[in-house]
């Protein structure tokens, strides 16, 4: 396959002529990275807008000082582009990106991008544009995320019956956020049983066939191109998990945004769970304390 079917391939090219595709192309050089190379790191100078051309880019933000403890803030995939506001700004990297399997991508620099505009002005306006456009999708899904997790924040203080009745009212609160038609199911761990049990349904559509059964042993992440489970263990122990389930098909795009935030909310909500338990349990013995105190 030429530079310039790859290069059609990519969203950002949409649209283009081969004629607009190759004047651009003429200001790449392609890299290769293997699993777990940096592109770049954080708070390094930025010259470069990256385009992935197949593989995956993890963005990550660094989490303690020494940079071994890592967020990951996007999965990135082929045809996808990062490095954007570091080229269009000047701006030093706000985040670490890494190679999660090999990985090869087109690489701009700053200087070339702009003279590419330069002296090609239509063409390169309409790349602007849609680097623009792009950024401004991330933008609009970084508020609603963090937006969600605000409300989130709020029922971390409020007090709760028990760990299933908090994850059944995350469950309430994530759907809001979610777009299009969505069925979300959700489980605990009742581990005198050793197995879970449904503690929350919600459904947006009717699903064709037979109900969608939750898996003997739950594993984090996609069923397939419509439905993820997500599971919430802490140290291994099960908690609870759930099954989004939306009504059209998502992009690698969409699942590689989703899978984020489902990683995060597994994260809270694990945490949280773990700490009502506690709660409970430090409730229960203060009961018992009271009532041996009386007799």
């Amino acid at each position: 396959m030429s530079d310039i079917e790859k290069l059609k391939e990519i969203p950002l090219f949409r649209g283009f002529s081969d004629a607009m595709i190759s004047e651009f192309s003429g200001y790449f050089k392609q890299t290769s990275y293997a699993g777990g190379d940096v592109v770049f790191k954080e708070k390094t100078e930025g010259q470069s807008l990256y385009i992935i051309v197949s593989g995956e880019v993890v963005i990550e933000k660094a989490m303690d000082t020494e940079g071994r403890d890592f967020k990951t803030l996007a999965i990135l995939g082929a045809g996808e582009f990062f490095g954007e506001m570091a080229v269009i700004e000047g701006q030093p990297r706000f985040a670490q990106a890494r190679a999660s399997k090999d990985t090869a991508l087109y690489e701009v620099g700053r200087d070339q991008f702009f003279s590419f505009i330069k002296e090609h002005p239509e063409t390169g306006i309409s790349v602007f544009s849609q680097i623009m456009r792009v950024t401004m999708r991330r933008l609009q899904h970084t508020s609603s995320e963090l937006t969600m997790l605000f409300d989130l924040s709020r029922m971390l203080v409020q007090q709760h019956k028990s760990p299933a009745a908090f994850f059944s009212a995350v469950m309430e609160e994530m759907r809001v956020y979610l777009e299009g038609s969505w069925n979300v199911k959700a489980y605990a761990w009742n581990m005198f049983n050793a197995e879970y049990e449904e503690i929350y349904s919600r459904d947006s559509f009717p699903r064709e066939g037979a109900p969608r059964e939750l898996p003997g042993r739950p594993e984090n992440g996609w069923l397939d191109d419509s439905a993820h489970l997500m599971l919430c263990a802490v140290e291994g122990r099960p908690l609870a998990c759930a099954v989004f389930e939306r009504a059209a098909p998502l992009s690698a795009v969409e699942k590689n945004n989703l899978a984020t935030i489902f990683n995060t909310i597994s994260s809270i909500a694990g945490s949280a769970m773990i700490n009502i338990e506690h709660q409970a349990e430090a409730a229960m013995m203060e009961r018992m304390r009271q009532t041996k105190n009386t007799i």
